[in-house]
């Protein structure tokens, strides 16, 4: 059968097949459901056979060839099962062998492990050799030499087939080179590289990614035997990117997860925070019970004496002052079916668009369409990034808030070709391999978009319907040096910025936390509304107003929000027969509201704002003016502490559910464990509570499931209406005595206010820190580790100092994620940029 340019037709094990040219004979193979067994392949890989294992006979061609590096060629006849073919891999499993320990009774890996699997398969119950077998030895006391690599992996040399998949992935995929291959030969060694240690954020990965017991994780280690676990398909529970999981369970226990490959999304790689964190659901440390104040004590009670003291004070406040004095806070970490039913719980049962998910933000809008959120519904695929031949990040620490979407930017870089622009007020991991990696002065960012709408408008960019002339009539400054003077960033690099996005193709825009978390968000969304158009990225490419949480998203569509859009409303009124008229307030609004005793009570679910709200004195003080505050949450918190009713939630880990990741695409996870103690699930509590309020929610999952449906097909993600809008930059006063600017972030191994509550994740990282550019710290004579005094005009913290390899200016960061040193404290709300001093701690 002749072939044309872009296809070839072989045989194999007597089957005709046609692949694209280029295919290897491992992938054509596959491609027919015949399995060549492997070792070193990898299908998101480079093949670079090390390993010999998938040897193949090719007729007319003298020796045996490896399939993973032997591309399909026409014509070819191929034999997988010859028996030349099994007797050259069985050579190769038996010089696999030589040295390798029969250790598999201690081995983690043993159930799972493609070496045991394969040599099972082969019959090889012997060796023709006798001598004693080389040992690896680092310490003479250990019987296994198991060797730590880093704060979770565990190395045991002797085990390594040298297959150099961890290695390969970690600077191939991951860009780390934490990793390396050490000698050469049968002495070769996997070690850390001299003076690190393996511990980035995708470092699990390279322990599942072994095909041996050499790297194994200290969380399974020693656990559990693996054929005495049950998996369960999940979906990460933190960051947005929505990463397929399987988690592994017995004894009513999570032992550890892995990944569960989704081309779509993660390609089969996961962080370690979606890794590790799944131990905030074991039962250490759980709530178990509902609490109650009585006195200055919170004591255990039962479900229905907590269920109805809420129902009685709740009517008492309806009754007196109206449901509307009443707020309620969610976190957009909880599942759907939570999310909706708390929403509904508040807009038909207490008559209050009181409810919010965007608890950790600042000025959040007072009324329905702001851009920012109209932005944020844009459609985005994660898949799709690798289409592009430009990317622009702008304002987001790319590797923190969103790994595996890093990942694939990454690729599209390394792999296809793709140019990567990055804007940020400081230097990033995610930046260095960008083509221009632009820092410019922080506070100033609206002013350098700004100017690259003038880049734009003065290369006279042809974008139908834009009128170029009109920009200049909307925007200030309106004058490139002067931006150039405010932001720091060279006209020519500007310039050279939107030449590159006039040129482009397909074009991915990726806006991140900094502008979420904005004072100035609007602002901010009305300069990038404006970039979008003069540059026409939303006539090729797409746009990601990139959400943070699992299910913000979620929440966004389901109208966890107190300003909802018409058609909305109407389904809502429609299912439900009712919608409050009140008009609804954000959640800086209740809490301002609480502060001047206008709301009375409110009802904080999942999240811990007394901690990750970004303005310490102003939650305080408004919390602390509530009447009554109930809290649900899987720990005590400094928010449950001040609770007057605690209900113990169950985690995602414990119930199916579904999760609406940063595309807007919808997954369905399924429960591993049975509840702890007596934790319930969000709706069935506000259906118990509704219950007590004669207004049950619900009367079936399935019935609360259709209804949610109904929700979700309204939503219809694309590019919103745009068209130029006003974009005035006035810089913020600063305070000569605070004169250095703050950044308050995740730490890298830690989202939101749980994640301390995982051992591995704080084996990472189990404390605040400042992280400081090498340049301040000399200049404020600061070393690595010691105590500083960190101070805004409003509060002071003393953490101790990391001095950054990465951050190479003035600007500073704190990690917000651990509750012994709550860091808000330092922030206001009102403040587009916080600024502190710093000095440092004096010894006693």
């Amino acid at each position: 059968m002749a072939d044309n340019d872009n296809k070839v037709t072989f045989t194999i094990d007597g089957r005709e097949v046609t692949v694209p040219r280029g295919t290897t004979v491992l992938e054509a193979a596959k491609s027919i459901g015949i399995e060549i067994p492997t070792f070193c392949w990898h299908p998101k890989l480079k093949p670079v056979g090390a390993c010999r294992m998938c040897y193949v006979e090719i007729e007319k061609r003298p020796k045996l060839e490896v399939s993973c590096c032997t591309e399909a060629m026409p014509g070819m006849v191929v034999h997988t099962k010859s028996e030349k073919v099994l007797k050259g891999r069985k050579a190769i499993i038996e010089f696999t062998l030589l040295n390798h320990p029969l250790d598999c009774p201690t081995c983690d890996k043993g159930g799972e492990c493609d070496l045991q699997d394969l040599t099972f398969a082969h019959g090889i119950d012997d060796s023709r050799f006798d001598f004693n077998k080389y040992r690896f030895i680092r310490d003479k006391k250990s019987t296994f030499d198991d060797y730590r690599l880093g704060p979770e992996i565990i190395r045991n040399q002797n085990r390594c087939i040298l297959c150099y998949k961890c290695v390969r992935s970690n600077k191939e995929i991951f860009g780390e080179y934490d990793l390396g291959a050490f000698q050469r030969g049968n002495i070769t060694e996997i070690d850390a590289s001299p003076g690190q240690q393996v511990d980035s954020i995708y470092s699990g990965n390279l322990v599942e990614i072994c095909p041996v017991g050499a790297l194994t994780n200290t969380d399974w280690r020693y656990k559990i035997r693996v054929w005495k676990t049950k998996t369960a398909d999940s979906i990460c529970q933190y960051c947005a990117d929505g990463c397929n999981i399987k988690l592994w369970a017995g004894r009513n226990r999570i032992f550890r997860a892995t990944s569960r490959r989704n081309d779509d999304i993660d390609e089969g790689w996961i962080c370690n925070v979606g890794r590790y964190g799944y131990q905030i659901a074991n039962p250490e440390g759980r709530l178990t019970t509902p609490l109650v104040k009585k006195g200055d004590t919170q004591v255990p009670v039962s479900w229905e004496e907590a269920i109805g003291l809420v129902v009685r004070k709740f009517k008492e406040i309806k009754d007196r002052k109206g449901g509307v004095c009443i707020g309620g806070m969610i976190s957009s970490m909880l599942d759907s079916r939570s999310l909706y039913s708390f929403s509904k719980f508040f807009r038909t049962v207490l008559n209050s668009n009181n409810v919010d998910f965007r608890i950790d933000y600042k000025m959040l809008p007072e009324s329905y369409g702001d851009l920012y959120t109209r932005m944020a519904s844009c459609k985005f695929s994660i898949a799709d990034i690798e289409k592009s031949d430009l990317i622009l990040v702008i304002g987001s620490n790319l590797i923190k808030e969103h790994p595996i979407t890093n990942l694939r930017v990454r690729k599209a870089v390394t792999k296809r070709g793709a140019r990567l622009f990055t804007i940020n007020p400081m230097a990033t991991k995610s930046g260095d391999i960008s083509t221009d990696e632009i820092i410019y002065k922080i506070g100033n960012l609206q002013a350098l978009i700004n100017g690259l709408c003038l880049s734009l408008a003065d290369g006279n960019t042809a974008v139908p319907g834009i009128d170029a002339r009109q920009l200049k009539n909307l925007i200030e400054p309106t004058d490139l040096k002067a931006i150039e003077k405010l932001t720091g960033v060279g006209t020519e690099r500007i310039q050279a910025l939107a030449g590159a996005l006039t040129q482009a193709k397909n074009v991915t825009l990726i806006v991140g936390e900094i502008i979420t978390s904005s004072a100035a968000r609007d602002q901010l969304a009305a300069a990038i509304n404006n970039l979008i158009l003069m540059a026409g990225i939303q006539n090729k490419g797409q746009i990601g107003f990139l959400a943070r949480y699992s299910n913000s998203v979620g929440a966004q569509k389901l109208g966890v929000m107190p300003f909802l859009p018409v058609p909305m409303i109407e389904k809502m009124k429609e299912i439900w027969g009712t919608y409050p008229e009140n008009a609804g307030l954000a959640a800086d609004r209740m809490i301002l509201s609480a502060k001047k005793e206008d709301i009375d009570s409110l009802f904080v679910i999942g999240a811990n704002p007394i901690v990750t709200y970004p303005d310490g004195q102003f939650v305080n003080q408004g919390f602390e003016k509530l009447d009554f505050l109930v809290v649900a949450d899987l720990f005590e918190t400094e928010t449950s502490a001040m609770a007057d009713v605690v209900f113990p939630l169950s985690s995602w880990a414990e119930d199916d559910g579904t999760f609406i990741n940063l595309e807007g695409r919808e997954q369905i996870f399924k429960a591993a464990l049975k509840p702890v103690g007596h934790s319930l699930p969000v709706y069935e509590i506000m259906n118990r509570i509704a219950g007590g309020m004669k207004a049950r929610l619900y009367e079936t999952k399935d019935s609360l499931d259709r209804e949610i449906k109904d929700i979700l097909d309204i939503y219809k993600p694309g590019v919103p209406d745009i068209q130029l809008r006003e974009s005035h930059f006035i810089p913020e006063k600063i305070n000569p005595d605070y004169p250095i600017p703050l950044l308050v972030v995740d730490e890298t191994h830690h989202i939101g206010h749980l994640t301390e509550k995982s051992k591995s994740l704080s084996a990472f990282c189990n404390e605040s820190f400042l992280e400081i550019s090498p340049s301040m710290a000399e200049e404020l004579n600061i070393a690595e580790g010691t105590l500083v005094r960190v101070e805004s005009e409003i509060g002071k913290v003393v953490l101790p100092a990391k001095i950054s390899e990465i951050l190479d200016n003035e600007v500073v960061t704190v990690t917000r994620n651990f509750s012994a040193r709550p860091v808000n404290v330092l922030q206001m709300r009102k403040r587009r940029i916080d600024r502190v001093k710093i000095t440092g701690v004096e010894e006693k």
